[in-house]
């Protein structure tokens, strides 16, 4: 007997620090305010299992400082983004999940944007602003899973991780 993976046996799922609270159970579209700490991957792990293998790390991360700059426009749709500094604590909190999710056998929609690519940002919303200089302290991330109906991302919150190290 053989298997064959479709991508109905997969799940799209990506993970975000906070920066406006975001509730386990909402179905958001779009997201609030967030650092995409990982883009968008592919797994074959359900959500339970994923928020299994990667809660230790977040375990293990302190709170972390956000520091916003500059506005620029992103990615293949232009959208406007405040830059935040990318700290050592930042750095090392995306590669340890980037490493981790590797040895998982996730597959990235945009590997460029992760890694060596990885560029913290937080999308512009109406309902916030970031002033250059502004900083904040993020003490939650998020474990995203993303269904495309049409038009619609509707992004599920599946996992809340507290940074308590």
């Amino acid at each position: 007997m053989s298997f064959h993976i479709t991508e109905d046996d997969r799940h799209l799922y990506l993970l975000a620090l906070e920066v406006v609270p975001m509730l386990v159970g909402k179905t958001y579209n779009p997201l609030p305010s967030h650092l995409t700490l990982m883009h968008r991957f592919w797994s074959e792990l359900s959500p339970e299992k994923l928020a299994q293998a990667i809660e230790p790390v977040f375990r293990r991360t302190q709170p972390l400082e956000l520091l916003f700059g500059k506005t620029r426009l992103n990615g293949p749709q232009k959208a406007r983004v405040n830059i935040v500094q990318l700290n050592p604590d930042l750095q090392n909190l995306h590669m340890q999940l980037f490493d981790l999710l590797n040895t998982l056998n996730v597959t990235y929609t945009a590997p460029e944007w992760v890694g060596k690519g990885f560029a913290p940002h937080v999308t512009e919303r109406k309902e916030v602003e970031f002033a250059v200089g502004h900083k904040q302290i993020t003490s939650a991330a998020y474990l995203i899973e993303v269904k495309i109906r049409g038009e619609d991302h509707l992004r599920f919150i599946r996992a809340r991780f507290e940074l308590t190290a």
